[in-house]
């Protein structure tokens, strides 16, 4: 009985286990980085997916930007920017932005809230040269541990970029615009249910008709694997009780739920002849205190010869029956002189 429960204790576990590193993160989106769209906790940015869904048509991007092909009135976020590396991006990259944009697509960058670095980059980078826009950071504290609700990045920016609001800039980019966000914290989970600037959001889209939040940027690619169609059709639930059968399964395989045989010990088996077997039935089905008696008359019934002088010397013989062995001997001795 304490195996069972030992083994019930261990599936539990085990079922528990796997839903807490398998089906929880794919629930939450935990599994994913900040500002994800696929992530429902406070730091994602689910909310905002499924606010903008609600009014126009929203994607989302499993691929490369450039293959895109986005069109006029396509705003395309890229949220979860860490500044300090994006700060340092090739001119490469920076004309990629400029083709992307140039059919009339809007590109939204927002970036990580970060607080001042150590050192200062006194390098001359390509959006320095390029785009004229230089990155500040100013004094600001943050407690250890907290999810940043304020950012120490400011943009010192060149007379083509134009303001929108506070540590939010927008240049012309060909056809389209190019949108840099310093704080994408008022876009996260929290920040829409803390404080929902709804300003904020539509300068951001612009005047769009279809909104394409990017996840490639964050690794996430699409594949066409059985994960992305779990993820599409919300399958998490199923794959969770795929798992609880699945251990169950092994519970019953590795454990019977009858309760177990005693051993038996090895043993040869041997066989009886008909006198064993005979001498068996007798002593199951008469007891001893009759057994003569029984002979006896079984005897009577069988026996041809001389039967009134055998059955009288037999009666006396029997007058002890009650004692086995002396009634035995005295018919013995009967049959013995009458032969």
């Amino acid at each position: 009985m304490r195996n069972k429960i030992a083994g019930a204790v261990v599936v539990i576990g085990l079922v528990w286990g796997l839903e807490q590193v398998v089906v929880s993160p794919l629930e939450t989106g935990a599994a994913y980085p900040e500002y994800s769209s696929l992530r429902s906790d406070p730091q994602g940015t689910m909310a905002l997916y499924e606010s903008l869904s609600k009014v126009m048509k929203v994607e989302r991007l499993y691929k490369s930007r450039m293959r895109s092909d986005p069109g006029p009135g396509t705003t395309i976020f890229v949220l979860g920017i860490n500044p300090e590396s994006w700060a340092q991006v090739k001119i490469e990259t920076l004309k990629e932005y400029e083709e992307l944009t140039s059919k009339g697509a809007r590109l939204v960058i927002g970036f990580l809230p970060v607080s001042k670095p150590w050192a200062a980059d006194k390098e001359v980078h390509a959006i320095q040269s390029h785009w004229h826009i230089h990155f500040n950071y100013r004094d600001l504290h943050a407690e250890p541990g907290e999810t940043p609700r304020e950012t120490a990045l400011e943009f010192k920016a060149g007379p083509e970029w134009k303001e929108l609001g506070e540590s939010v800039i927008e240049r012309k980019s060909g056809s389209g615009t190019i949108v840099l966000a310093a704080d994408s914290y008022p876009l996260s989970n929290e920040g829409l249910r803390e404080e929902r600037d709804s300003d904020l959001i539509l300068q951001l889209a612009g005047p769009a008709n279809e909104i394409v939040f990017d996840e490639n940027h964050f690794g996430v690619v699409e594949t066409g694997s059985v994960v992305k169609l779990m993820r599409k059709y919300h399958l998490e639930g199923a794959l969770a009780v795929l798992v609880l059968v699945a251990g169950l399964f092994l519970w019953r395989s590795a454990s019977s739920l009858l309760p177990s045989r005693a051993p038996r010990a090895e043993q040869a088996v041997s066989g009886r002849d008909s006198l064993e077997g005979m001498t068996a039935l007798l002593r199951r089905g008469i007891a001893e205190k009759n057994l003569v008696r029984i002979c006896v008359e079984e005897w009577k019934k069988t026996s041809l010869n001389d039967l009134k002088s055998r059955n009288r010397d037999l009666n006396n013989a029997f007058i002890d029956h009650k004692n086995v062995v002396v009634a035995y001997r005295g018919i013995s001795k009967a049959l013995v002189e009458k032969t």
